[in-house]
């Protein structure tokens, strides 16, 4: 097994260097900035035709999307044994999809934050603030009624979930009033995989 993990480290690439290390897997990983004009070359656009990172290469086949990369890394190779990151069931399965997918509609265009800085200004800063924390308030009434969003353990739904918000968004965000969820990341991020992730990516 050969894979390959193309991206900078401070960007959305460090979900999948996350997720390699909650898996254990062996991986390279090419550090390489959004802007690199290397991602524009015919052998990269042949794995990733946007020419964007994050993108793998496991066994020749290219995919791109962080947490697409997260869903297929998780049930190529997070499927057995007890602490299993991708459910079996389907619909447990169909939960894992719908929360990705939540995170991305619903919480990741208001708490996107590009080079440190907030994506929207003005009004639309307003209405971002209002729209993150409409979501947040769902993802509270699920915490306070279970630890983790769809078994009795971490999947790859809180994963992604988690991924996009990551320290740096919920920093400048007011969470008081979303103990739940900040218990919960504190559950996420204090994993060994996202500690030794932050450690080595991050010094």
């Amino acid at each position: 097994m050969a894979l390959t993990i193309y991206g900078s480290s401070r960007s959305r690439t460090m979900r999948t260097l996350w997720m390699a290390e909650e898996l254990g897997l062996a991986y390279d990983h090419v550090e390489i900035d959004w802007d690199d004009p290397a991602l524009k070359a015919s052998g990269f656009l042949h794995l990733n035709p946007a020419g964007a990172i994050p993108t793998i290469d496991h066994d020749g086949f290219g995919l791109s999307e962080s947490l697409a990369i997260n869903l297929y890394l998780a049930k190529t190779f997070g499927g057995a044994g007890p602490t299993r990151l991708y459910p079996d069931d389907p619909r447990a399965e169909a939960e894992v999809w719908r929360w990705t997918l939540f995170a991305q509609g619903h919480l990741e265009p208001w708490v996107r934050r590009d080079g440190g800085r907030p994506l929207h200004e003005g009004v639309m800063a307003d209405f971002a603030l209002a729209e993150a924390h409409s979501a947040l308030v769902q993802l509270d009434s699920i915490l306070t009624k279970r630890d983790w969003l769809v078994a009795d353990r971490f999947t790859v739904a809180d994963f992604n979930v988690a991924c996009v918000l990551s320290p740096s968004r919920t920093g400048p965000l007011d969470m008081s009033n979303h103990q739940p969820t900040i218990e919960w990341l504190s559950r996420c991020y204090g994993r060994p995989a996202a500690l030794a992730a932050r450690a080595r990516f991050t010094a």
